[in-house]
């Protein structure tokens, strides 16, 4: 008989635990779905709530997305502290993007140990992000024992998921040897991807190889191209090799103001070889000429 009540105690216990967990994640589903249609906030205010309710129960997701609204202040106060505390307790169910959250807010720290164990735990599941962060931890040896073949690992890993990061910083390692052999053409498609992915230092070094010819042909209309690219991203060092392809006239009309336009973006960033190009340069500058530059560099200035 006692064995008898136990079985059926048993079995009750599962099913009130199956019924929680489905409730917790039809719970979630209004919420997540009201949360995306929502236009005013108090519908907001409600969606969070229910997704909330779900958190509470111990539903992954829920408690990751809670996490997320808590970061941003949508449907609830802003609040840093819950944030980390929803993806944290979502991490330890092992919701990869509650771990690669985690580790990323401990990311900054000075000791990145803890924050090298919840990206190791994220990239095991194959988030591509969570792979290129370790794998830059390896490179570096910060938080963790340094190990190139293992950074590289971990690029190639993010590189084959379309990651531009990765793909440029594998790149590099394959350029360079480290990690594992030097691999030139490999490092060219990988820069080539990169640039195509619109990541502006993959732009910035594929100017620099139609420049010079390295690996490829020396295209001077195709450099100034990409060179253009990253430089309207905010990249300085872009900023201001197309600043030389303006005063020179390669690869594209040569045009002063525009050269001295572009080189005073870059300084404005504070990226010093600018800022001492500049010193040099104006002062040579007819007074015409100088105002066309500030004129342009107004108009091309995304960051103002």
């Amino acid at each position: 008989m006692n064995r008898l009540l136990a079985a059926l105690f048993a079995l009750l216990w599962f099913e009130n635990s199956a019924l929680a967990e489905e409730d917790a994640a039809a719970l979630y589903r209004r919420g997540a779905t009201v949360m995306s249609e929502a236009i005013q906030e108090v519908h907001r205010a409600d969606a969070a709530a229910l997704i909330a309710r779900a958190a509470a129960m111990n539903h992954a997701p829920a408690q990751y997305h809670l996490g997320i609204l808590y970061g941003e202040g949508r449907g609830v106060a802003r609040d840093v502290g819950k944030a980390s505390l929803w993806f944290r307790r979502a991490a330890t169910q092992g919701h990869r993007e509650a771990q690669y959250a985690v580790g990323l807010s401990l990311a900054s720290a000075p000791d990145k140990t803890e924050a090298a164990g919840w990206f190791k735990k994220a990239a095991a599941q194959g988030m591509s992000d969570a792979q290129f962060q370790l794998a830059l931890l390896y490179e570096k040896g910060d938080g963790i024992e340094p190990n190139e073949g293992e950074a590289r690992r971990l690029y190639r890993a993010a590189a084959d998921k379309k990651d531009a990061a990765a793909m440029f910083n594998l790149a590099l390692m394959l350029e360079q040897g480290r990690g594992g052999p030097v691999d030139f053409d490999g490092a060219i498609d990988l820069i080539i991807s990169a640039a195509q992915a619109t990541l502006p230092a993959a732009q910035h070094a594929l100017c620099e190889l139609l420049l010079d010819g390295r690996g490829v042909s020396v295209d001077l209309e195709k450099a100034a191209g990409w060179c253009l690219a990253a430089a309207r991203q905010g990249h300085p060092p872009a900023q201001m090799l197309l600043a030389t392809f303006y005063a020179l006239g390669r690869g594209v009309a040569q045009d002063e103001p525009r050269a001295a336009a572009w080189l005073s973006i870059a300084a404005k960033q504070g990226y010093k070889p600018a800022i001492e190009a500049r010193k040099d340069l104006f002062p040579r500058l007819s007074p015409e000429t100088r105002k066309r530059a500030k004129s342009l560099a107004k108009e091309l200035d995304k960051t103002q």
